[in-house]
């Protein structure tokens, strides 16, 4: 577990140390560290990111950032060893980036966010039940605030906290509070989807248990493999069921609490983080939670756990009541067996097919193949046999090893496997596509070059064909007149790529869109002096101007050309897009919604989306499908932004 966090000077002068758990590494560690780093410099034969020990409790990851300075990720040692080594290279390298163009202290300031999931666990926690039950009554246990004031609120739909996460050392929990009433039952798929465990919340009534029953029945049909955890609150009350039974009627794990209680605090943030440990498979240390943990709301420190018990002198109970089973065999088993819940459902996917056995309304749903997600599109110059990638265009955050592919492509074509005519630069001769790491590749060549355009499968291969072939002849007559004075400098043919990212964006851009910049982002990797130049001009015109309609008028560069720049600096994050929707605001369909997305949001998303017919105002749509109107304000803007939807009025 990594536990702190320094970006260090080789001679050890500390620029920035993070301590996410109450586990100490002092000067005096980061002396001994140094002489241990020196002395694993000077030892022949040995890796030089090797992992130093210190005090035999701690176990130092680290990597150099820029040469100057070192990156270390204290851990105990149970970890291993090539995860936190990816992790702090990663991290080194993201520091690195960080420093162009920003002084040391930002890197004070936001080391954090630079690092982000190569040190945070992000973890989505659902408080559920009925209405009056507790439920936010115990957020505000968990945050250290009082009971609200003037009884019972309704949560009216969903709650989330403003800040989003609440910090317990490496986890960052998102919570978020659910209504229970019948009326908004149907947006439980949509709310929890990517929930990492559920807590249903009972107010331990008789009457309230039986309707905790029926909710958890209907829990299991919309979130079948979430492990879901009772809380038995108001214990304090006289007619409340004790856990034991509780459980033994619900049949899951539960848990007494008292949410006016503030000095159950310690004990329900305890039973969060083992919950949260187990089900993401993370150890905790061997420390007592009130020693190792340190609650933060955004940037701002918390009441320590034990702080408030300690006040008030824990009470006699001491929390969670004593019930016949540990805690943690019952995170164990729920962790252990998440996939296999005793109840049957069937989830019919948009790819699917399903047979309907009910005498009525009998359906048969069509087999629609996967939609084809481009990776890489990759122009290559070959020059007596030997191939050269005149430019790399990545679709996705995860690269490749362009040169081998190259290679894969060029020693197929040497065994006569592309035909491309030099006597008819009218046409291109396709190669049957290749596979290459679970992947389709698409090659076409021209005269002068070859195309190669990476995808998941070949649902689109003719569409997509005609569009390489069109972008090669193209390319030929482009720069036709260059070949008798060339210097065989390959960055010459890098405009060309503008012509590629209007037939095939990374990302589809619309004059609507809002821009906004980001401080510092990744280095483009292209070395053409025209294209380094647009994307100057593009990216100083944005302070000035809003929308990108208001950038390519005030711009005396060609349109595709400043679309083109825009969606290389938003692919290498120096660029931000969003969009406007309000409840008139009018959608219409382009796309297909892919699985990813419909896993992330539910079924509901594909209706929605077929509804946007450009004529009805988003409200009304919304209307039909009996959901939120807020909810599906965020899912259409993200849709827009992801070329499903466009914004017609």
């Amino acid at each position: 577990m990594i536990h702190n966090v320094l970006l260090i000077q080789k001679d050890g002068n500390v620029v920035v140390k993070t301590r996410f758990w109450k586990i100490d590494f002092g000067d005096d560690d980061i002396a001994e560290f140094i002489r241990g780093f020196a002395d694993m410099q000077n030892t022949q034969g040995l890796a030089t990111d090797t992992p130093v020990f210190v005090g035999e409790k701690h176990k130092i990851f680290h990597a150099e950032v820029d040469g100057e300075m070192l990156l270390l990720f204290v851990t105990d040692g149970r970890d291993e060893d090539r995860v936190i080594q990816h992790r702090v290279r990663e991290g080194a390298a993201r520091v690195s980036t960080a420093l162009r163009g920003n002084s040391i202290g930002y890197i004070r300031d936001n080391l954090d966010e630079i690092l982000g999931e190569l040190i945070f666990t992000r973890f989505k926690i659902s408080f559920v039940g009925s209405g009056g039950v507790g439920k936010s009554t115990l957020l505000r246990l968990l945050f250290g605030k009082e009971p609200a004031p003037g009884g019972y609120t309704p949560t009216i739909n969903v709650a989330v906290d403003s800040s989003e996460t609440i910090q317990f050392g490496t986890f960052l929990c998102t919570i978020w509070d659910f209504a229970g009433q019948a009326v908004f039952q149907d947006l439980w798929s949509f709310y929890f989807s990517g929930t990492d465990v559920i807590f249903l919340v009972t107010d331990s009534s008789f009457r309230n248990v039986m309707q905790t029953k029926s909710l958890l029945r209907n829990i299991r049909k919309e979130a079948p493999a979430v492990p879901l955890f009772i809380i038995a609150n108001k214990q304090d009350l006289p007619e409340s069921m004790k856990a034991d039974k509780i459980k033994r009627l619900l049949g899951a794990p539960t848990f007494q609490m008292v949410a006016t209680d503030k000095t159950r605090r310690e004990e329900f943030i305890r039973l969060m983080l083992e919950v949260a440990a187990k089900t993401v498979g993370v150890t905790l240390p061997d420390l007592p939670i009130s020693e190792m943990i340190t609650v933060r709301r955004g940037t701002e420190e918390m009441e320590q756990p034990g702080q408030a018990a300690e006040k008030a002198k824990t009470s006699p109970s001491g929390g969670f009541e004593d019930v016949p089973y540990e805690i943690s065999d019952d995170i164990s088993q729920i962790a252990g067996t998440s996939g296999t819940q005793t109840t049957t459902q069937t989830t019919t996917r948009p790819h699917e097919t399903t047979t309907d056995t009910s005498t009525e309304n009998k359906l048969v749903a069509e087999v629609v193949p996967d939609r084809s997600q481009i990776l890489h599109l990759m122009l290559i110059y070959q020059k007596e046999g030997i191939p050269d990638v005149a430019y790399h265009l990545n679709y996705v955050d995860e690269d490749i090893d362009k040169i081998a592919v190259a290679s894969l492509i060029s020693a197929l074509d040497s065994f006569g496997g592309i035909d491309g005519s030099a006597e008819d630069e009218g046409t291109t001769n396709a190669l049957e596509t290749i596979e290459h790491e679970g992947n389709l590749v698409m090659i076409e060549k021209s005269n002068h070059f070859m195309m190669a355009l990476i995808v998941t499968n070949k649902s689109e291969e003719e569409a997509q064909r005609k569009i390489l072939n069109s972008l090669l002849l193209g390319i030929e007559q482009k720069y036709y007149d260059i070949w008798d004075g060339w210097d065989e400098d390959l960055s010459v043919f890098e405009t060309s790529m503008f012509d590629v990212l209007i037939e095939l964006p990374i990302k589809p851009v619309s004059f609507d869109y809002i821009v906004r910049a980001r401080e510092a982002g990744k280095p483009l990797p292209f070395n053409s002096r025209e294209v380094g130049k647009a994307v100057v001009e593009v990216k100083s015109a944005i302070e000035s101007n809003e929308t990108v309609g208001g950038l390519v008028r005030s711009l005396d560069i060609p349109r595709e050309i400043v679309l083109g720049c825009l969606q290389l600096m938003n692919q290498y994050g120096w660029i931000d897009f969003k969009v406007e929707i309000g409840p008139t605001s009018h959608l219409k369909k382009l796309g297909v919604v892919d699985e990813e997305t419909v896993k992330t949001y539910g079924e509901v998303v594909i209706k929605f989306v077929d509804f946007c017919d450009g004529e009805t105002p988003l409200e009304d749509v919304v209307r039909k499908l009996k959901v939120s109107l807020p909810a599906m304000k965020f899912v259409a803007t993200k849709l827009v932004l992801d070329g499903v939807l466009e914004v017609v009025a």
